[in-house]
């Protein structure tokens, strides 16, 4: 049976080179965070999941740079890659752990998830700690071919849980500082009473105030986001 731990985790910077993805610019005290960077101790194979903007990337990525820092081979990868290539004829002799990001994009197409499904065995058999992201739950319906089911329930699921509160908000600051956009600091003020504090959301008007601020060249003021949040609720009320 699967293990499950759970936190709320921030979402990954959608600017910075991901290069810069690390552990150190992680908020929060987060187990799950601490799980991968413990990653000799995780199992075969590791199952991140959570909903869209929880930090799945960043996470990755902070593990490969970390397991890159200790000279441990390894290969971040793109799920799709799978379906397009065989990945297995070009990975590096010698490679200990393969991160896959975003594997719900090869939900419920049977040549994806039978690529994912080969190359479960394929790590397995040779001893290469796998460890995957999704944005679904490993148990979901989406996944229709049994055997993989049976493969991504068998090892430890490690779940996000969106920021909340007054981390969401300062991750919000952060991504803009992070990101070279200067702020006012009356705009964190305002959205603290005004806004949803849900980080999914907050990461929506980021990248909605962030394009109209690098567009129009001006600081991030409260009447810009003011102006933002208008057109955003227009946009939903049409949807």
């Amino acid at each position: 049976m699967g293990q499950t731990e759970s936190m709320n985790l921030q979402a990954a910077l959608p600017f910075k080179n991901q290069s810069e993805f690390d552990f150190e610019t992680w908020l929060g005290d987060s187990p799950v965070a601490k799980a991968l960077q413990k990653y000799d101790e995780l199992p075969q194979f590791t199952y991140l999941h959570g909903q869209n903007h929880t930090g799945k990337t960043h996470l990755l990525n902070a593990l490969q740079q970390s397991l890159h820092n200790q000279g441990i081979i390894q290969q971040l990868i793109q799920a799709k890659s799978l379906q397009q290539l065989d990945i297995t004829a070009i990975i590096p002799n010698g490679i200990k752990y393969i991160l896959v990001d975003d594997i719900n994009e090869l939900t419920g197409k049977p040549e994806g998830e039978l690529a994912l499904f080969n190359f479960f065995n394929h790590c397995k058999n040779h001893q290469i700690k796998l460890i995957v992201s999704s944005c679904i739950e490993p148990k979901s319906d989406l996944w229709k071919l049994p055997d993989l089911v049976s493969r991504i329930n068998s090892g430890l699921t490690l779940r996000l849980q969106p920021l909340k509160g007054d981390s969401a908000f300062q991750c919000l600051a952060q991504q803009f500082e992070f990101n070279g956009i200067p702020v006012e600091t009356a705009v964190i003020q305002y959205l603290q009473t005004h806004h949803n504090s849900s980080y999914p959301r907050l990461y929506q008007l980021f990248l909605s105030v962030a394009a109209e601020s690098l567009q129009k060249k001006r600081k991030v003021t409260v009447p810009l986001v003011k102006t933002v949040i208008v057109k955003q609720s227009a946009t939903d009320s049409l949807s």
